[in-house]
């Protein structure tokens, strides 16, 4: 009977997770949402828009006078990953290279989030056709500049994913704030986003 009782037990949880979405899903959008819009965007020290500690170590200090992308997404991944209990087992060591793979100082200069998590055990890259709002995306542009955001949602058009919108901290939002960039092969949308270089991450530790 306890294990009839386990089975529809995990069944059930295993629906709601379908019906729901993720666990990443929810909390990483709420997360992120959470930091208030503006506050300037600065390309210089740690970008994020709050000390980030681990253990009683600090981490990174605050950025002063604005955020850059790589900061904001470690702030929320930071928070995600400890509501979610996915670092109690971990190291301040293992979070200090973690961070530096994260803003692709170090490891997979190209993917970053990805193969940043896969390393820790907390998460692992997954496909555009799998992308779920919650999910972290980094992109690179024909400008050659890179991005490193929350993914929200897609834009489409005719049934085609021309673009996408997320969360990040640029300077077109003068720091956080929700963005739409296109794909650089779509018509009259002057989108530069390279399709075969946006990579997709998510929070899950199995």
């Amino acid at each position: 009977m306890r294990h009839l009782l386990s089975v529809s037990f995990t069944a059930i949880c295993i629906c709601a997770l379908s019906i729901n979405g993720s666990a990443a899903e929810s909390n990483t959008v709420q997360i992120a949402k959470s930091y208030k819009d503006g506050g300037h965007y600065k390309l210089a020290g740690s970008g994020t828009p709050e000390e980030i500690k681990f253990k009683n170590e600090r981490i990174l200090a605050a950025g002063t006078n604005g955020t850059y992308c790589s900061g904001f997404t470690f702030a929320v991944v930071m928070r995600a990953a400890e509501q979610r209990n996915f670092l109690k087992d971990k190291t301040v060591d293992q979070i200090r290279v973690f961070q530096k793979e994260w803003y692709g100082v170090t490891g997979d200069t190209e993917r970053q989030a990805g193969p940043a998590m896969e390393k820790l055990g907390i998460g692992k890259s997954v496909s555009a056709a799998q992308a779920l709002s919650g999910d972290f995306v980094q992109f690179w542009r024909a400008t050659k500049s890179g991005h490193s955001a929350v993914f929200l949602n897609w834009v489409e058009e005719g049934g085609k994913k021309i673009g996408f919108k997320y969360r990040s901290t640029q300077k077109s939002t003068d720091g956080i704030g929700d963005n739409i960039e296109y794909f650089n092969d779509v018509p009259n949308k002057k989108g530069a986003v390279l399709r075969d270089r946006t990579y997709f991450a998510r929070l899950n530790a199995k």
